[in-house]
Order: structure tokens, then sequence, then C-alpha cells
């Protein structure tokens, strides 16, 4: 049986950064979690900006360096590279899913746990916006989606590359009450995540959206990070991650808190009614004037006139 493996960048071991992947200069919210001292700086977990204060990361990021640790000398880095970061922000909290199980190994099998999630708390805004998470779970039916991971990790079993953000589309092989599986042989590559990558985000286009949205956390891979891996599904975490954010923000309106609101894009998916997505008055207004204005009309008049009437956007 393959050793599954859960640990982080600074382990003696590899598991879950993102091998034969390319570097990446998007998703700003993915986000290293390290700590440095003078020109030394090191990237030990991944981790995704979810609301302006909430990173959202792998409960077993704490493991080998405590998130006690990390909240008290880490620092969450924004950019492509830990080293010459575009941003920096420290934390002032933290909190492990209540239901965390680790992952172990042994002679009897393995045991891939659960609830493998974290919260960090930035002690200040984050420069760049939030993430959106998946609320809606995924099955069998979503068995050929493609993904794409994005971490700081590894770039071979080696121990090589750890701290450039990096990206590989996976493709989901299969899926659990727990995890999002994937193989190596199917991903376009052979991609793969490593260490490091642990706690980032796997994230989709989901119902023909452009957007793309987070639907996992990297939790584990294979010794090598050449077979497969797994990543926690969000959703199950999702009243957990609504406690966190009420706690924090107040409210659980992730439109609201991420300022989705009028902001140019209709998203149909707000609490409320998105005002971007409402008729405007004013075109409103307009159509009923010109339908009055055509009442007894013909021929080229009314076409002009309906013309000047509001088309709703697809």
């Amino acid at each position: 049986m393959i050793l599954l493996l859960s640990t982080l960048a600074l382990a003696s071991t590899p598991s879950t950064s993102i091998v034969n992947g390319e570097t990446e200069y998007g998703f700003p919210a993915a986000v290293s979690l390290g700590a440095g001292a003078g020109e030394y700086t090191f990237s030990a977990c991944t981790g995704s900006i979810i609301t302006p204060r909430i990173v959202l990361s792998a409960g077993h990021c704490g493991d080998d360096l405590p998130l006690e640790t990390v909240v008290a000398l880490g620092k969450a880095y924004f950019g492509t590279d830990v080293t010459d970061p575009d941003d920096t922000r420290g934390f002032v909290d933290m909190a492990v899913h209540p239901d965390y199980r680790e992952l172990e190994s042994g002679p009897l099998g393995t045991d891939l746990g659960a609830f493998d999630f974290a919260i960090l708390v930035l002690d200040e805004d984050a420069p760049v916006p939030a993430m959106r998470i998946n609320p809606l779970p995924l099955s069998e039916t979503d068995v050929g989606l493609e993904m794409v991971s994005v971490g700081f990790g590894l770039s071979s079993a080696s121990g090589s590359g750890s701290g450039t953000k990096r990206s590989a589309v996976l493709t989901l092989d299969q899926v659990d009450d727990m995890f999002l599986y994937s193989l190596s042989e199917t991903n376009p590559d052979e991609g793969q995540i490593c260490s490091g990558d642990s706690g980032g985000p796997q994230l989709a286009q989901l119902d023909g959206s452009e957007e793309w949205i987070q639907v996992g956390v990297h939790s584990w891979g294979d010794n090598n990070c050449r077979t497969e891996s797994g990543s926690s599904r969000v959703d199950v975490a999702w009243p957990w991650l609504m406690e966190q954010i009420e706690a924090v923000h107040g409210t659980v309106d992730l439109c609201e808190i991420n300022g989705r609101y009028e902001d140019g894009t209709c998203d149909e998916w707000c609490d409320e009614v998105d005002p971007d997505c409402a008729e405007p008055v004013e075109a409103e207004e307009n159509k009923a004037r010109a339908c009055s204005a055509a009442a007894g009309l013909s021929g080229p008049w009314l076409i002009a006139l309906l013309a000047l009437g509001w088309r709703r956007r697809s």
C-alpha cells in the first residue's frame, strides 16, 4: 500500500508543492503561511483568503510547526515568491476544526483522517480580494471535473522549489464523504500536489460559471508526490466555517463581508439580492414610455421605438 503522508514543507519526508506544475502569477488569494528571520524566509504551508480577515488552511499544518507558533511568529505572504513578497500580514488568532482527525498510516492500513481544516485570523485586512468557497456537495457525477491546485510547496519530491507559488491542473477521479481524489496518471503533465501545498486551495468552475471557486483544501498525497492526492471537501466544513466567519465579522453574509454587493458583477448566489442583478429603474421607466408611445403606431416607427427598450443581460 502507498504510504500516505500529511506533513509540512520542513518535514523529513515529503507529502502535500506542486509537482510538474507552473509558476502561478494569478490567484492572489492563495498565500504562503510561513516565517522569516532577516533575509531568510520559509514557507511551511499554503492557505487561501476567504474573507478580508480569515485564511483557510489545513488542520494538519500544525503537526510539525504548531499553528500557535505560526500565529505568534509567522506571517501570510502575498505574491508569487516568499523571498520577495508583494505584502505580508501577521496573525492574531487561529482555530482547528473540532472534529479534526489526523492521518495515520500503519501495517494494518491507512486512516486518511477527517475534517482537515483550520483558519487563521489576520491582524489587518488582506490586500487582495477573497476567494469564493463552495457550499454545495460534489458527488460521483462530478468525476472528470477539471480542477486547479495552487500551492507554495515543493516542485519535486527531492525537496526543491518550496516558497514559489505554483499551480497544476488536476482531474477529479473519485469523491467520498470527505475527500476529492486525483490520480497523477489522469492529470495533464501528471501534475500533483506535494509537501508545502498542504492547506492550499483546490478550485473548479462549477455550473458553467467562469469564476474559480474553492472546492477543496489540500490534505494528503503519496510519499513521492507522483501517484495520488486527496483534498478535503470545503462543503463538509461549511457549518463550522460559518461559525468562525460570524465570530470574526458579526455576519455570515459573504457578499457583504467581501464587498460583492454593487461591485459591478451580478452575484446571484448572495444571501440578499445583489443590486447588480436587478433591472435598472431608469431602464424600466424608459421601457414603459416606449410601450406607451408605441400605441397606435406601426412600421419603422414601432421598430425604432421598441429598440429603445431595455434588453436584459444574459
